[in-house]
């Protein structure tokens, strides 16, 4: 198994940042719900902050690694069809378990969100192929400019606008992962140095969980928190259900498999709380709610299997 970015390089005795998000996304959710105030004047900086978690991978990837992904598209476009055909399902399975209400609206909404932005960081972290993982979180994003509002339109809450998503699209995906390839691919001594990138892209998460956790808060603190957290985990374990299928049935190194299943498990709870917003405010808590819980999640998985990786290096 060839080295992670994050494992290259000179030796540090304190982990990157991007290796101890468990406790970080920890902290950062208890100060979001601690301190909403300075979560909610934080809100409007979040397309920044998504564009922060993009920059920090792309600066890692050369253009040279990701064409050849995008002559062969075949696995991504694979990888797209399983994501759209089942995750939006199992979110409709729990609005109609929950009867509707904010809690199956919201679990419905996020469930039509495209790949979580962070996905390729967390691939990453895992061990798992940066230019594979960048490569179909930006096509998610970019079909659920269509198909989230497409999805949508089973919900009697009104019609979305698609429009409304481009200029996030463009300014959180778009214009970082183009302006940190082409960086990175005019700078070859950028390789040198992916611990303080991959920082950056971390530190946009943490921000981003802070600012998702104060949006939650109202929740958190209801007596619907338990109800949230059940249908949280489970539209995480239907996430990590399909994705690990699919990396399984499509085979390869363990790096392309877990660059191909961070993207399909993990739904993009920023988007999925502006979306909420726009059509059904009172359901956007569950965005907040799912973002920590499924960020635990996949931190946790990330580390275990980066350390699994490592020690299978050391053999």
């Amino acid at each position: 198994m060839a080295p992670s970015p994050m494992t290259t390089g000179p030796r540090t005795r304190l982990p990157a940042l991007h290796e101890a998000l468990v406790p970080l996304v920890v902290l950062a959710a208890g100060m979001g719900v601690a301190f909403p105030a300075a979560a909610r004047a934080l809100r409007p900086g979040v397309p920044e902050m998504l564009a922060a978690q993009v920059a920090g991978v792309a600066l890692t990837i050369p253009f040279a690694e990701l064409s050849p992904v995008l002559r062969r598209p075949k696995t991504v476009l694979a990888a797209l069809a399983v994501q759209w055909a089942t995750q939006p399902l199992a979110g409709l399975a729990l609005y109609h378990l929950a009867g509707g209400g904010r809690i199956g609206t919201g679990a419905f909404i996020t469930s039509s969100a495209p790949a979580e932005i962070t996905s390729a960081l967390v691939a990453v972290v895992a061990g798992g192929t940066a230019v594979m993982a960048a490569a179909l979180m930006t096509a998610s994003v970019a079909a659920g400019c269509v198909l989230t509002p497409a999805w949508l339109l089973l919900l009697a809450h009104g019609h979305v606008d698609p429009g409304g998503l481009v200029p996030e699209l463009v300014l959180s995906v778009a214009v970082p992962l183009a302006a940190g390839v082409a960086v990175r691919s005019r700078t070859p001594r950028l390789a040198a140095h992916p611990r303080p990138l991959l920082d950056l892209s971390g530190a946009g998460l943490l921000l981003v969980v802070f600012v998702g956790a104060g949006g939650a808060r109202s929740l958190l603190l209801s007596a619907g928190i338990g109800k949230a957290l059940l249908f949280a985990a489970l539209l995480v374990l239907a996430g990590s259900i399909v994705a690990g299928t699919f990396a399984a049935l499509a085979g390869g190194a363990a790096e392309r498999r877990i660059a191909l299943g961070c993207p399909i498990a993990m739904r993009e709870f920023g988007i999925a709380t502006a979306v909420a917003l726009a059509i059904a405010p009172g359901s956007a808590g569950f965005g907040g709610v799912y973002g920590v819980v499924m960020m635990l999640g996949a931190a946790a998985a990330a580390t275990v299997m980066r350390r699994r990786g490592v020690r299978t290096r050391i053999r």
